[in-house]
């Protein structure tokens, strides 16, 4: 790796040169040469995997749209798709056919912070009761934040997002939000939120601190300080429910269906199987019922 050193400032490919910026230096590397049969299989498989790390990712980003604007750092992105390959590649099974399941999402995604310069100093806890979430802070826990200067409240919100990395669904299913005074008390419990109704799907649950300031004429401005914003994943609630495995489906006894063009094949089924007549014992009389006439008619006399 080479590093310019001149008054040159050079950022982008030059020829089979590449020249780009690592913190106030400018360095230079050249082209890799990839050629069609360069990658082997299992380079092919760790790519593989890793797409579908960075896509998991980029759907739980995008869940998340639509809420506060989420305070993230520079390299927020490149932590979330490493969090998330680290939860596919704990699965057992072989590379290439890994996939992340609830169990590892728990694992890697409790206390992941979108934020690295705000760090929180409060432990919220989160339990399911009947359908429904609950947020529990801790005691006098707005005398406990680092606020910021010149901060007069603290904006609370909660959400819940029903994720499932297997199909790559993730969608936001309920919010709550609250406003405290930094001089004021707090009881630290927050309205409920309803869980999601599919009991099969994993539910995370992120929480958000965002110190504002209260002016005399009514206005609210957010503060710009990076420490004050605080936006992290404080529970990953595993499915109540798991899948059922699929029936094997027994073959019919249905004739197949005639092709378009084609007759269908005629079926025949045997007849019954009839017993012979049984002779009578010898010593023993056989009544024998003539049958009956439907009606009677008198005969001439």
């Amino acid at each position: 790796m080479a590093i310019l050193k001149g008054p040159m400032k050079l950022e982008g490919r030059v020829g089979d040169l590449i020249f780009y910026r690592r913190g106030n230096k400018t360095c230079c590397r050249s082209m890799p040469a990839y050629k069609p049969g360069s990658m082997t299989t299992a380079s092919k498989q760790s790519a593989g995997e890793f797409g579908q790390a960075s896509k998991a990712g980029k759907l739980f980003r995008q869940a998340l749209i639509g809420l506060w604007p989420i305070p993230q750092d520079s390299g927020m992105v490149n932590r979330l798709n490493k969090t998330m390959y680290s939860a596919l590649r704990s699965d057992p099974h072989p590379r290439g056919q890994r996939v992340i399941t609830p169990l590892a999402l728990k694992e890697a995604l409790k206390n992941f912070r979108f934020n690295n310069k705000a760090v929180p100093n409060i432990q919220v806890s989160c339990t399911r009761e009947k359908g429904q979430l609950r947020i529990l802070l801790p005691e006098h826990w707005v005398q406990r934040l680092k606020c910021p200067r010149y901060a007069s409240h603290v904006q609370v919100q909660v959400a819940a997002l029903a994720m499932d990395a297997t199909t790559g669904a993730c969608r936001k299913v309920a919010t709550v939000t609250d406003c405290v005074a930094l001089d004021a008390s707090h009881s630290g419990v927050l309205p409920l939120l309803q869980s999601p109704p599919d009991q099969r799907l994993t539910t995370v649950v992120v929480l958000q601190l965002r110190f504002i300031k209260e002016e005399a004429n009514g206005q609210i401005y957010s503060s710009a300080e990076k420490t004050g914003m605080l936006s992290c994943i404080i529970e990953v609630l595993l499915p109540e429910k798991k899948l059922k495995p699929a029936l094997e489906k027994r073959p019919s006894s249905r004739p197949p269906a005639a092709l378009p063009g084609k007759q269908p094949v005629a079926i025949t089924r045997k007849k019954p199987r009839v017993p012979e007549a049984v002779a009578a014992a010898p010593g023993r009389k056989t009544l024998v019922h003539a049958p009956q006439p439907h009606g009677f008619h008198e005969s001439p006399s």
